[in-house]
């Protein structure tokens, strides 16, 4: 079965060729891309969705990978894949319907088992909407252990070391934990379906973030739009995964704040925490126009 489904799939060339018309890498190291804001990523007030940005980011990523020769098909011949494992994203402005977000992503030196990884969007100004700082892991197919990206991150070509523009080397703070998350605020119940999963036969990132914004009241959302998000990708899950998607907070009022916050969970039955995420809010009007 497996064959089958990959006797469909580009091959390594075609793919690189493909992704020369939709990225080009600069004499740093530096691969730039542009991406436009459709409807359908939009939210009722023809703002984009978090969710734009968090494809925007694994699409750069993957398109800069397929150029030097690292894309999902090239390491699949390895027996090897990528997986993110973190992201944490600074929102300074959401765009509006039609306007072009150009991207610049680089790779950074790793760190232990990751390869952090640097991605930041901007409007036509040269001002910028996002910065999001990715840590990703490789891992063998077979086994699911990680392997040790120094390799990896030489071929991808990093920035030159005194390049102050764009930097190779980062500090990730630890990741929330939520302990001071201790009111229950909504909790839902979902079954990944097959649109959650992706060519690692796994749900992909985009869905764990769906999953945990579409959990929130409408009114909040109204009001509000994500100004950080720091989420952690604990587990792989898959088909016959059934999880709970939970949000927490500091107190039962944390709701009405003017500038919230929230710690979201995502378990298994089991209660083991496959996805977790921390959230901070402003309200939308506070965003630059």
């Amino acid at each position: 079965m497996d064959g089958a489904h990959y006797a469909f799939m580009p091959r390594a060339k075609e793919i690189k060729s493909m992704y020369n018309e939709l990225a080009t890498i600069d004499e740093r190291g530096v691969s730039h891309s542009r991406y436009t804001t459709y409807l359908f990523e939009t939210d009722r007030y023809e703002r984009a969705r978090l969710a734009f940005y968090f494809s925007i980011i694994q699409e750069a990523a993957g398109v800069h990978a397929a150029l030097r020769g690292l894309s999902l098909t090239d390491l699949r011949s390895e027996g090897v894949t990528w997986v993110i494992t973190r992201n944490r994203v600074k929102v300074h402005r959401y765009v509006r319907w039609g306007e072009v977000v150009y991207v610049k992503t680089w790779a950074t030196q790793p760190v232990r088992l990751h390869m952090p990884r640097i991605i930041e969007g901007y409007d036509k100004e040269g001002v910028l909407l996002f910065r999001s700082t990715t840590l990703w892991a490789i891992l063998d197919k077979e086994s699911g252990k990680p392997q040790r990206p120094q390799v990896y991150s030489d071929r991808m070509v990093l920035p030159a070391p005194d390049d102050p523009d764009y930097p190779i080397t980062i500090t990730m703070p630890k990741p929330i934990n939520g302990d001071e998350a201790v009111v229950l605020l909504a909790s839902s119940d979902v079954t990944p379906t097959y649109d959650d999963t992706d060519r690692n036969h796994h749900v992909n990132n985009l869905s764990y973030l769906n999953w945990a914004l579409g959990a929130l009241p409408s009114e909040l959302r109204d009001q509000y739009n994500i100004t950080t998000i720091d989420a952690s990708y604990l587990k792989q899950t898959f088909l016959t995964d059934e999880l709970s998607v939970q949000t927490w907070g500091a107190t039962a009022e944390m709701m009405e704040e003017d500038e919230p916050s929230f710690f979201h969970r995502i378990v298994r039955k089991d209660g083991e925490a496959v996805w977790e995420a921390h959230s901070k809010w402003k309200k939308r009007e506070e965003f630059r126009a």
